[in-house]
């Protein structure tokens, strides 16, 4: 459904609500970074871990510094120019790139959160290329989209766009289905360790379902609503919810840690290596007057691996 003639409330309108939301969002994420790099978790995480968030972090400060500047292009420079209204400044065509700039990795990392759980190539294999092609996907839309230089040629871009965003949902949703499986078949019969792994699909779940659901709401009104900026308010917010779903995982560790040790009855052998970002569990099951029954650690029978080692 394409808008004849959309008054400046259409154009500019959601621009300005876009940028708006996506402030408001980025200062939240700005404050999870902040709980990230001065919990004692930072130290043992590895160097590819503080890369990925410093590299999601430095992409979404950028990316928010350049859309701020959007409004003075709009409001102050070229006020009451309404011409301008139908160009692209910079940042507005290449949303898709810093989109999954941040998305792509983000992705790759939970592939591989599945494949320590699944112990399978073909599928870490499978979620990359289909993470990367989307990527690819995203670039090529943006290189398009730059050179049209203006929003009546939008419309055409429409095709590509859509295989972007699909590709993406796809692939968030997929994450999210074997993540679910791979941890169910990870239960324990432990009351407290399945408590755990409960959170943990939750989790999983809704940081997906955010993501998820900003890019097929970006899909919907960049296809639907067309002549209007209103894909405009989910397009910037895509890139934000991947950082979300990161450093909501990464900062969640030591809440499910500690989870272990209420009322001392349960506890942790020894600190977490800096494996990727494991939480490696031994279940110490006592009686009511303290004497220690047994220390239980369960393996997989098939690769020797603790199957309280949950990837959060």
């Amino acid at each position: 459904m394409a808008v004849s003639d959309p008054g400046i409330n259409l154009v500019l309108g959601p621009v300005i609500l876009g940028i708006i939301i996506n402030t408001f969002v980025y200062g939240i994420l700005f404050m999870q970074g902040i709980t990230y790099y001065t919990s004692p978790r930072f130290k043992q995480d590895q160097p590819l871990i503080k890369g990925l968030v410093t590299w999601s972090l430095f992409l979404d400060t950028f990316h928010s510094c350049a859309i701020i500047w959007v409004i003075w292009e709009y409001c102050i420079e070229h006020f009451g120019d309404r011409a301008f209204l139908e160009t692209t400044p910079w940042p507005y065509p290449t949303a898709p790139i810093f989109t999954t700039g941040a998305s792509v990795p983000i992705q790759i990392y939970l592939a591989w959160r599945v494949k320590r759980l699944s112990n399978s190539w073909i599928i870490f294999g499978g979620i990359t290329a289909l993470s990367v092609t989307s990527g690819v996907v995203a670039w090529i839309a943006s290189i398009r989209a730059v050179r049209l230089s203006n929003t009546k040629g939008f419309p055409a871009l429409i095709p590509i766009v859509d295989t972007w965003l699909a590709l993406g949902v796809l692939c968030d949703v997929s994450l999210t289905i074997l993540l679910f499986i791979f941890l169910r078949k990870g239960r324990t019969g432990f009351s407290k360790t399945d408590n755990i792994i409960t959170t943990i699909i939750l989790q999983s779940i809704e940081t997906a379902a955010f993501s998820s659901l900003t890019s097929l709401l970006d899909l919907i009104t960049f296809t639907v609503i067309q002549k209007t900026n209103f894909h405009f308010i989910f397009s910037l917010l895509a890139g934000r919810m991947y950082t979300n779903t990161l450093l909501a995982t990464l900062n969640s560790r030591d809440k499910l840690r500690a989870d272990f040790l209420v009322d001392g009855v349960n506890t942790l052998t020894s600190p977490p290596q800096s494996h990727g970002v494991a939480v490696h569990v031994s279940v110490e099951h006592r009686e009511d007057n303290g004497t220690e029954l047994e220390n239980y650690t369960k393996r997989n029978p098939k690769n020797g691996r603790d199957l309280e080692t949950y990837y959060v």
